[in-house]
């Protein structure tokens, strides 16, 4: 894939606190994000010695935060209000808090929801166990994480040295934001994927500017930021598990890194970098399109639209959450293959909402987005009705019922499971807005299971 995982211009990286697709949990999430970061501590190692000699292993770490306080606020534009709380784990203390904080009640649900949409949208596969994956990725390498929970920096013992000052900063500037901006109560906000993605990415984006230094050699010299942006990807595929992981695990892990990154260093380049904690981003699509979320002109960000279903027809609620623009990216590009048509037919997202919905014969799922302009809505709809096939390549357009609005498909059992499945790709209004609805059912179920009239799309 390209830089950016699939489409976007610049791409930044890891985790929404436990990956975008782990968003559940605050605690979870520091701890995910740590082990993408150790990837990028790791070979950014020698890219910080540019700037700062190896740390001295007879300072401790507290004195070293204490030292780099100074540097982490002029990098942010914010202030210690108190001193940072630093203390150390062992590898296998780190991994039994990720576990605990994956099998929390309301993370746990979160997560089997999310895994639950992604296995009806091809990304991951039938009994993928999308927990065991994150475990699995956090094992390889932590050097550190911010709890935000007990406001406590820890630091993992026998962790490689270098790495471990880099982690340091970065992690610095996650307690210093928290000092700003409840991080505890931002990671807690349930069923708005895609807003707490946006904000992490921001967050995490400032963490790794900072991490390098914004006047450090590594990233002023002649096309430095673009060699640390290979240096974190060429990291990432050096970690076996993660490199491993399903697309839409490896490309939310890394977005809040890259692409989060590249938004703030637009920021920071206005002379206000702490403008960007009191201010996050309420979307991908504001850190993907920088102009959107910068107001340079005196207009506010490009607000996602609110996108609010109704109760299913058939069947009960399981789940539902939003995937954004970035996810709508990645979903295209997933079985599409061609990074263009995938960042074209999701540019005009102005907002959306899945559920997953358990029916009498199975799992049904349900996915309304909202677009900016007809336009925009008609190219989603284009790229959905080639994207089907690539899904389903036993699918098969509905004989006479293709018309310019409504494209319905049958799904024989063997590529649907059980019983096949019936997929339907509508375009429409809601609210006053173009709306392009998708519904993958079991074939008995139906695919009348929304009513479309009952959508509402706000701002």
């Amino acid at each position: 894939m390209t830089d950016a995982g699939a489409p976007a211009t610049a791409r930044p990286a890891p985790p929404s606190r436990v990956v975008r697709a782990a968003r559940p949990t605050p605690a979870a999430g520091g701890a995910l994000r740590a082990g993408l970061r150790a990837a990028i501590g790791v070979g950014a190692s020698l890219l910080a010695a540019c700037d700062r000699g190896a740390a001295d292993e007879r300072t401790s770490y507290v004195e070293q935060a204490v030292a780099l306080a100074p540097e982490v606020e002029r990098a942010t534009g914010l202030r210690f209000t108190t001193p940072p709380k630093v203390e150390l784990r062992s590898a296998a203390q780190v991994r039994d808090f990720v576990r605990r904080a994956l099998d929390e009640p309301e993370a746990r649900a979160e997560l089997d929801g999310v895994a639950a949409a992604y296995r009806r949208l091809g990304m991951l596969d039938e009994g993928t166990d999308l927990r065991e994956i994150l475990v699995r990725v956090l094992g390889e390498q932590v050097a550190g994480y911010y709890d935000p929970r007990t406001k406590t920096l820890y630091l993992v013992q026998g962790a490689d040295s270098a790495a471990t000052t880099v982690t340091l900063r970065h992690e610095l500037v996650h307690a210093l934001q928290d000092q700003h901006q409840n991080l505890d109560s931002l990671l807690q906000v349930r069923g708005q994927g895609d807003r707490t993605t946006g904000a992490q990415a921001a967050l995490e984006g400032q963490a790794t500017w900072a991490m390098f230094g914004p006047a450090g050699l590594a990233v002023r010299a002649p096309g430095g930021w673009e060699r640390v942006r290979q240096t974190i990807r060429q990291n990432m595929e050096q970690m076996p598990a993660l490199s491993g992981a399903p697309l839409i695990v490896r490309e939310t892990l890394l977005f809040p890194y890259l692409s989060g990154a590249e938004l703030a260093r637009a920021v920071a380049a206005t002379g206000h970098p702490d403008s960007l904690v009191r201010r996050l981003p309420t979307s991908t699509e504001q850190v993907l399109h920088v102009e959107r979320y910068l107001d340079g002109d005196g207009t506010p960000p490009d607000a996602p639209m609110a996108v609010t279903l109704p109760a299913p027809r058939v069947g009960s609620l399981r789940a539902q959450n939003t995937l954004g623009e970035f996810e709508t990216r990645l979903v295209l590009f997933q079985h599409l293959a061609d990074l263009g048509t995938a960042a074209q037919a999701a540019g005009g997202w102005g907002g959306d909402r899945w559920a997953v919905v358990e029916t009498p014969q199975g799992e049904a799922f349900v996915w309304v987005s909202a677009w900016d302009t007809p336009v925009d809505a008609a190219q989603f709809y284009d790229a959905l009705g080639q994207w089907v096939p690539k899904r389903y390549p036993t699918a098969r357009a509905a004989a006479g019922a293709t018309t310019t609005t409504a494209r319905p498909f049958t799904v024989d059992a063997a590529a649907g499971g059980a019983g096949g499945r019936a997929v339907l790709v509508r375009a429409g209004e809601a609210g006053g807005r173009p709306v392009v609805l998708y519904v993958d059912a079991p074939a008995g179920a139906g695919t009348d299971l929304v009513d479309l009239a009952r959508v509402t799309v706000g701002r």
